[in-house]
């Protein structure tokens, strides 16, 4: 057994995170770009405030937002999509230029300045000398022109009315998503997390490896499956008639040999077998689940960041080290949202609030036998020890906590089969099951993280190493062992060492980081039920 001294403690991964600096790579001359308008605004804003001079000739390039002329002057909004929320900059021209309208692609040169206006936005501005047009826009029949016009709105209740307009625009016009604030601002807090959670995982010794997307089998058992055929093996004739449930004998699977192929809906049995000869592994990769929910939080394909680590300790300590890395990885993300000012301007745009407790704070654990100890106390329609928690227990949960909550050792039969059982049962009492009260039940090592107005948000396990309860929990679970032999003998036969690990939904994530709360509006072009136009 590990010592108390070798395990990684939960203050010893935070020294570590806060430890993480992005790898430094060698600006080759070949590669040099252009300056982003995000770059001419810090650059200038540095200058001023170092009683510096600001660049004399400068070239930038971008879309024009807006337009106001004057008897002597022409004002522009420019953006190009790498400044902070619904910043733009702000270009000077001299005469009323009728050539520019909003949605033009152009090209400038000019000064930089300092801005004269009394917004963030025009805390600098470019005075320019020459622009020209690289891409026109016809205003009349752009979908998005009433929300380029109405940019700069008067009143709030403009503005507001104006993004509603744009969303529901853009949630039939997905092509046109990235041209809206809100989704910038989306995907840079996004590629700022998800870079936060790498730069985390490198510290730490974790190698990202890449899992295949098309498998043999159903990772979970839940049958919410999308199988993969050959164009070739459909069949043409219209007469003809084929189900996908003879396709599982062969009949549209000529491809594999007969075998049926699937999308995979997690990465983990492929990760299990990389980290038994890694030790630790991660990866991002998009997943996909059949499910015909509508719901705000419900998508077809949606990414998943997954990890496993071996060398587990002995015990209850086991699943606590699995808590820890979770914790700490998505606090580190938690703490790049927020980074810099324009990291917080994205979110004070997209209306997220800073907690530092998020951070700073050790967030809470208890069993799923506490948690329906609790659900019965308090709320109307509990559950009985043994059934699923509902998305609506979940919620009320986190938002009791007031903030993210584990939820450990769940009953073995509402889980997976790779999932450690414990070695001690449940003995239920009365005030979790009122007509089992004395029984005893198993109970697995895993959790699920809830968090407040999202529910779950990650989910994971010590997995079982033992081949004989593993083999036993397979075959209650229905799933054919038979395509599962090199998981269940090969890997647990040869040098099987102790592990687990755990899966994170990149959307919901996002969705309760950014108070973004449909997850169609988080994704450049949603997967749902219904005609596929993309």
């Amino acid at each position: 057994m590990l010592s108390r001294a070798s395990l990684i403690s939960r203050a010893r991964l935070g020294t570590l995170a806060s430890h993480v600096r992005p790898y430094q790579t060698r600006a080759f001359a070949s590669a040099r770009l252009p300056p982003t308008l995000h770059v001419l605004r810090r650059d200038a804003e540095l200058a001023l405030a170092s009683n510096k001079s600001l660049a004399s000739d400068v070239t930038a390039y971008g879309w024009i937002v807006s337009v106001r002329r004057h008897k002597t002057r022409t004002f522009l909004e420019l953006t190009d999509g790498t400044m902070g929320g619904g910043a733009t900059m702000q270009v000077v021209l001299s005469g009323d230029i009728r050539e520019l309208t909003p949605g033009q692609a152009i090209q400038l040169h000019g000064q930089m300045k300092a801005g004269r206006g009394r917004s963030a936005s025009q805390r600098v501005e470019i005075q320019a000398d020459h622009v020209a047009v690289l891409a026109p826009t016809d205003l009349a029949t752009y979908p998005l022109a009433n929300m380029m016009q109405g940019n700069h709105a008067a009143s709030a209740a403009a503005d507001a009315l104006t993004h509603t307009t744009a969303t529901d625009i853009v949630r039939r016009e997905s092509h046109f998503k990235a041209r809206t604030p809100q989704f910038a601002a989306l995907q840079r807090t996004r590629a700022r997390m998800e870079h936060a959670m790498g730069a985390w995982m490198a510290a730490n010794d974790f190698c990202k490896v890449h899992p295949p997307i098309i498998t043999s089998s159903d990772c979970e058992g839940g049958g919410e499956i999308f199988q993969v055929v050959a164009d070739a093996d459909v069949p043409q004739n219209s007469q003809e008639t084929m189900s996908l449930t003879s396709s599982r004998n062969g009949s549209l699977a000529a491809f594999w040999s007969g075998q049926p192929a699937y999308l995979t809906v997690s990465a983990q049995l492929h990760l299990e077998a990389y980290a038994l000869g890694l030790s630790r592994v991660w990866s991002l990769c998009p997943v996909f689940r059949a499910e015909g929910s509508a719901t705000n939080r419900h998508l077809a394909e949606f990414w998943m960041l997954e990890a496993e680590l071996c060398w587990l300790p002995d015990g209850e300590q086991a699943l606590r080290m699995v808590l820890d890395v979770t914790e700490s990885v998505l606090k580190s993300a938690l703490q790049a949202a927020w980074h810099d000012e324009r990291a917080k301007e994205d979110m004070a745009f997209l209306g997220a609030t800073y907690d530092a407790a998020l951070i700073n704070s050790p967030w809470p654990r208890l069993t799923y036998t506490d948690a329906v100890r609790l659900l019965r106390a308090h709320t109307k329609a509990p559950p009985v020890w043994g059934e699923s928690l509902k998305s609506e227990h979940e919620r009320w949960l986190a938002s009791h906590m007031g903030q993210p909550v584990f939820v450990t050792n769940f009953p073995t039969e509402i889980k997976p089969f790779y999932m450690r059982e414990d070695p001690e049962p449940v003995i239920l009492s009365d005030d979790v099951h009122p007509t089992e009260s004395g029984s005893a039940r198993k109970t697995v090592a895993c959790f699920d993280l809830l968090v407040p107005q999202v529910g779950e948000l990650v989910g994971g396990s010590v997995r079982e190493e033992r081949h004989g309860v593993l083999m036993q929990r397979l075959r209650t679970s229905g799933l054919q062992a038979s395509s599962l032999t090199w998981y269940t003998d090969d890997l647990r036969r040869y040098g099987g060492a102790p592990h687990g690990g755990f899966g994170l939904g990149m959307e919901r994530f996002l969705s309760w980081v950014t108070h973004t709360f449909h997850v169609r509006d988080l994704v450049g072009f949603p997967r749902v039920k219904g005609p596929l136009r993309y």
